[in-house]
């Protein structure tokens, strides 16, 4: 690699040739490591804080204050730190690659600041029990946020069931010791996941999320299940799965079949929704759940991530040549669905107006609940369409991904992508294209993960296909 290209704001034309989608790879790999570089010298400044610091407003581009109960440094967010560190693993492998000085120089940075990450999430893990939380204190204590906002410490439980964070960390954690070659890490991290995955099939997993934003409602319901950490368990398993794990093909065929059961409404099964349709939540009798107003609720960009979780373990499970011929078939029929979900939830959510996707959609009355566009979803949408359109051999199929890829790549490069914030994200639009104040999750910026571990698969994807 010669020289590190500038960033350029392409924006895809309505029919994207393959020169056109290897310009809008170069602007990925630009934002992917603008976005690392920034990570790693954030992280540099402060020798006495071993954490990911994020903390930065993306409006402005100033760091929040520090005393800021949610936003300052005191708030270490679980789901920041597992996050980020599968973050700085994946863009040190990919970093790996270029045989120039200053990615060499990136990708030994990256593994120098996994390190310290690692053992700060394995001490606080090992002072709670076992677990992590949405919100810690630099030395591990979690804490909650009372009905005024302000922060109190919550009691440990030997027995706490497993959370959001435990599900984040756990994949980190694994992320990270395969990075650094420390078995001792991994095989804790693997036991870690393990255990997260048997609560989830015994139906022990929690919520830990805070509830910040209003428009957002995360409360738990009795009798609600929801498939964001059976999709999220499937990322772990694309991990695992990419080194030749059977257990973890195992795992990901059982949950990408878990998800198309019950969640999706694969080749019309339910009369009431449309063909591809993906709800967020079923009953404790396996029907998609409705609220007390009769509302069956989407969120679009849920749906299209799990999308882009399923191909990349795919694309895992058959590069590292350990599926039986069985499993193989098992997964070739379960891709056969990634089009319709595809096609479908991006319909059902994407404001072509403002540009974006929308946070909820009510499938009963198809109408939009929630037009907040939170930024994630279009990198991760960009990853479905590109790995679906390499996925396929249907022309048709192909041309679909490519009109939904071009959506979501024109609205993220020209509504989001800040070139003077280290070519960051603004976390949330309104309906009306104006920035918004809700936190989509969290308070911290996108350590890579979303944006960055999103563009690298479509950056393959689009290499492969062109050599």
């Amino acid at each position: 690699m010669d020289e590190i290209p500038s960033y350029t704001g392409y924006l895809l034309p309505p029919e994207p040739s393959t020169t056109d989608l290897r310009l809008a790879c170069t602007d990925y790999a630009t934002i992917c490591r603008a976005n690392i570089v920034a990570v790693a010298d954030r992280f540099e400044q402060r020798e006495d804080y071993p954490f990911i610091d994020t903390k930065l407003d993306l409006k402005t581009g100033r760091d929040f204050r520090a005393d800021d109960p949610i936003r300052g440094r005191d708030a270490i967010y679980g789901w920041i730190q597992g996050r980020g560190l599968e973050a700085l693993a994946g863009h040190a492998a990919w970093l790996a690659q270029y045989d120039d000085p200053e990615s060499q120089t990136l990708a030994a940075r990256l593994r120098a600041i996994a390190e310290p990450v690692l053992v700060s999430l394995r001490q606080m893990r090992a002072k709670n029990d076992g677990h992590l939380y949405f919100f810690m204190r630099p030395d591990g204590t979690p804490f909650a946020l009372d009905d005024d906002g302000q922060p109190q410490n919550i009691p440990l439980d030997a027995d706490a069931a497993s959370n959001f964070s435990d599900l984040f960390c756990a994949k980190g954690m694994i992320a990270g010791a395969r990075l650094l070659a420390d078995e001792a890490a991994l095989r804790e991290a693997t036991d870690y996941a393990q255990r997260v995955s048997a609560d989830l099939w015994a139906r022990r997993f929690v919520s830990d999320q805070q509830p910040l934003d209003p428009t957002n409602p995360i409360a738990h319901v009795p009798g609600r299940f929801d498939h964001g950490p059976y999709m999220i368990n499937l990322g772990t398993c694309a991990l695992n799965a990419a080194i030749g794990d059977t257990q973890a093909i195992e795992e990901g065929l059982r949950l990408i079949d878990y998800e198309l059961a019950y969640y999706a409404n694969c080749n019309g099964r339910i009369s009431d929704f449309s063909d591809g349709d993906f709800w967020e939540s079923i009953d404790d009798k396996g029907a998609p759940y409705r609220d007390g107003e009769g509302r069956v609720l989407c969120d679009p960009g849920h749906s299209l991530e799990f999308v882009g979780l399923a191909l990349k373990f795919a694309r895992a499970m058959r590069a590292s040549g350990a599926g039986r011929p069985s499993q193989l078939r098992v997964l070739g029929q379960h891709l056969t669905h990634m089009p319709a979900i595809l096609r479908q939830n991006f319909a059902n959510g994407f404001l072509p107006g403002p540009g974006g996707i929308c946070k909820a959609f009510d499938l009963v009355t198809r109408q939009h609940l929630n037009t907040d566009m939170p930024w994630w979803s279009l990198p991760e949408t960009i990853r479905a369409a590109a790995l679906c359109w390499r996925e396929s051999a249907d022309a048709e199929t192909q041309q679909t991904c490519l009109q939904i890829w071009t959506a979501c790549h024109n609205a993220f490069f020209a509504h989001f992508i800040r070139p003077e914030v280290h070519l960051m994200s603004i976390q949330t639009r309104c309906e009306d294209g104006s920035v918004s104040d809700s936190i989509p999750a969290t308070a911290d910026a996108d350590p890579g993960y979303h944006t960055g571990l999103s563009l690298l698969d479509v950056i393959a994807a689009v290499n492969e296909s062109v050599s």
